[in-house]
């Protein structure tokens, strides 16, 4: 009954929610292909009574959607833009930061992040597409504010890194903003296909055009015969 009496509640003053922020934080990590693998950890403080059980009513729940965690913090949304798909929503109380704390983590695959361009046989170059990314004060800035963090993994071959702005910190081909932080946003990098695969690839494309020529090679002696026949029969 008191579940029902505060679904009715949370039906009825939807904006009623407002928890105050304590840190962002969002991890994206660079598959080979451009696209990449995202999470995004929003930690906030519950400030009432009303909060603390809309928050463990939602948490009870198990499926919920992102629109009933976004009523909590204006951080609760996608940061990147673009084709976004396999969506997990996880949400916990973050007791070792205050008995008031909670969190709520998106994890999700972002497709074309990463712009690539063929400079060289092998080399191929790419540019993180800006204009994706909603951590920004616009005209391609990034701008983190006060206990907020970027961390950009890279596939381990990158090289030839562009950052701006500088990062925080960094260790190999891991990049880490922390706020507060403005600056006109930068990344770019380059990556070179190892010769043992290009040259797969050469078997691998001469055996499928090799294979498609015997195809058509067949059809041809195919409709010959066919041809051969029917040129009997009129004959005949």
């Amino acid at each position: 009954m008191k579940r029902f009496a505060l679904l009715l509640l949370l039906l009825a003053v939807p904006c009623s929610l407002a928890a105050r922020d304590y840190s962002f934080s969002m991890n994206i990590t660079v598959s080979p292909d451009g696209s990449a693998h995202v999470t995004e950890k929003t930690v906030f403080f519950l400030e009432n009574q009303f909060e603390h059980q809309s928050f463990e009513y939602y948490l009870s729940q198990g499926k919920t959607v992102l629109t009933d965690w976004q009523a909590f913090s204006k951080n609760i949304k996608y940061h990147l833009s673009g084709s976004v798909t396999n969506l997990r929503i996880t949400a916990t109380r973050e007791y070792s930061i205050g008995f008031d704390a909670a969190a709520v983590v998106l994890e999700y695959d972002a497709a074309q992040l990463v712009k690539s361009e063929r400079v060289g046989s092998r080399i191929t170059r790419f540019a993180l597409d800006s204009s994706f990314i909603a951590l920004s004060g616009g005209k391609g800035e990034l701008t983190l504010g006060n206990n907020m963090n970027l961390e950009v993994k890279l596939p381990r071959d990158a090289y030839a890194v562009k950052l701006a702005p500088a990062p925080s910190s960094s260790q190999a081909n891991e990049f880490v903003w922390t706020g507060p932080i403005s600056g006109k946003w930068e990344l770019s990098y380059e990556r070179e296909k190892a010769l043992s695969d290009e040259v797969n690839e050469f078997f691998l494309r001469t055996y499928r055009d090799v294979q498609s020529s015997y195809v058509w090679f067949f059809l041809l002696l195919l409709l010959g015969a066919v041809a051969f026949k029917l040129v009997q029969s009129h004959e005949k």
